[in-house]
């Protein structure tokens, strides 16, 4: 399965959400899970520079080099955040993104940038 968006500064508006690729597309987010029908299976999201600075204003201006950006998902982002907000450096708060997880971010003792998500019932 993949969702798309073809032009972050556009947002979700529709048309500009990609549920499946042309030739040639440029893209500035998407999202690639292996095997949609297990929920074990490997899940990829990349971003362009962009839209990873307009997510994260804290990267904003960083020369990029070998880094990384560590997504782990949890069970309760909200609660998970309010046990660690004092304790961590917190670079983002608890949002929620348009395709259905619940977010935060923070940076670990040796600099990397970790994500943890929930997703949220589709209902």
């Amino acid at each position: 399965m993949i969702v798309a968006v073809a032009d972050f500064e556009a947002g979700t508006e529709e048309g500009n959400i990609i549920m499946s690729l042309g030739q040639g597309q440029n893209l500035d987010w998407a999202n690639l899970k292996l095997d949609p029908e297990d929920p074990a299976s490997a899940e990829f999201m990349f971003q362009s520079r962009k839209s990873l600075e307009a997510d994260l204003p804290a990267l904003k201006g960083v020369a990029i080099s070998a880094s990384q950006t560590l997504y782990l998902r949890t069970d309760d982002a909200d609660a998970q955040y309010n046990s660690l907000k004092d304790k961590v450096d917190v670079i983002q708060e608890p949002i929620t993104r348009f395709y259905g997880m619940r977010e935060w971010y923070m940076k670990d003792p040796d600099g990397y940038i970790l994500c943890f998500g929930q997703e949220l019932s589709r209902e």
